[in-house]
Parts: C-alpha cells; structure tokens; sequence
C-alpha cells in the first residue's frame, strides 16, 4: 500500500514538473517573440529612413536667405517640401494620428493640431486646416534623448534633429543667428517661420517648426 501511495505522489510530482517547464517555456517564447517585435520594428525605422537619398547642404545664399531660397533647402523623404503642404506630400512613412477631441476643433474653429508618427514612432505634430492643408510642421524630440529619437527624412538645409548647435550656426548664417537667445534659431520671412531649438541644453538641435503665416 505505502509503495502504491509512493508512486502516485512521484507521479504527480512528475506531472507538475512537467506542466511547469512547459509554462517556462511559453513564456520564455512569448517574451523572445516581443522582443523581435520590437527589434524588427526598431530596424524598420532605420531601414526605411537609410533608403531615402537627402541632400547636402548648400552655401548661404549672397544676400541672405529669401522665402523663394529657404523654401528650396527644405526637404522631406528626399524630397523638396513646399510649404504650406498636403498629408501626401509628407511621403511614405509618415501618418497622421487623428483623434476625436482634434476633429471637434477642426469642425469648430476650421484648423487643429494632430500627432505625428513616422513609421509607427511618434516624432512630433502638424497643424492642419481645412481638413487637408498642413500650415504647421513641428518635429520634436521632447524629454527623451535626442539619441533615441527616430532617424526621420527631414532637414532644413541639411539640419535634422540632433544637429550639433556649432553646424547650424556655420550652415544657416547669420540669418539664424542665436546670439540673443542661445540655442533658439528663429528667422521669419515673408509668408512662414523656421525655427531651430536646443530645449535642453545639450549643444543639439532638438525640435525644427516651419510655420506658414
């Protein structure tokens, strides 16, 4: 009798053991599953953003930068972006993250701000009116590192988030020069604004808004 109870205790244990290491293993898979989720969406991002040819910067052109001249060096997806732009113009990638309280605004007052994603990752906001016509364009990096900001399409002749605050200077001219604000490249011209920050003080550039008046 105490052999018979022995081997249907060890039974039971053996069972245990076994259902226990399969739930080990499930979640040992589930969690190697998540992570390549994430890598693959990691390298998405990169992948997509390294295919894209975009331009060199040019000279400061003689006299100063003009709306006609500025306009020329602002790219996006290795494309020349006129501004004011449409959603489609913005290019593969990016998407426009609607919401109800946004569209409420839209119905209201005729224009809205949404969020902005490129590739899945939230990289800033647009301003839109009229449904279609985007009169705003802010990439930002916000808190986090500027090194783990996505590697976004976009520059202003050749300055993208992350540029070194000593490259803009020599890049944008005097036109943009940051003496009275440190950090805070602003110029405004005829019918928009471009503006070039360093919010956190780490010698980067960490948000670029072009506003159209």
């Amino acid at each position: 009798m105490k052999l018979r109870k022995s081997a249907i205790v060890l039974t039971a244990i053996m069972m245990m053991c076994a259902s226990g290491c399969a739930n080990s293993e499930k979640n040992e898979n589930a969690d190697k599953s998540d992570k390549t989720e994430k890598s693959n969406s990691s390298v998405v991002t990169t992948t997509v953003a390294n295919t894209v040819s975009m331009p060199e910067p040019i000279p400061v052109p003689e006299g100063g930068w003009t709306d006609e001249t500025i306009k020329d060096v602002i790219y996006i997806n290795g494309k020349n972006l006129q501004f004011p732009c449409t959603i489609d113009d913005l290019g593969d990638g990016f998407e426009i993250e609607l919401n109800e309280e946004a569209d409420k605004e839209m119905k209201e007052d005729g224009s809205a701000v949404y969020h902005l994603n490129y590739c899945g990752d939230f990289v800033g906001f647009v301003g839109m009116r009229e449904s279609d016509k985007i009169y705003l364009l802010d990439f930002d990096a916000f808190d986090s590192p500027i090194e783990n900001y996505p590697d976004i399409p976009f520059s202003v002749n050749g300055v993208t988030i992350g540029t070194p605050i000593s490259e803009v200077r020599e890049i944008m001219g005097k036109d943009f020069s940051d003496e009275k604000d440190n950090g805070h490249f602003n110029c405004d011209f005829k019918n928009f604004r471009v503006s070039m920050y360093d919010a956190y003080n780490n010698d980067k550039i960490s948000s670029i808004e072009i506003f159209s008046h």
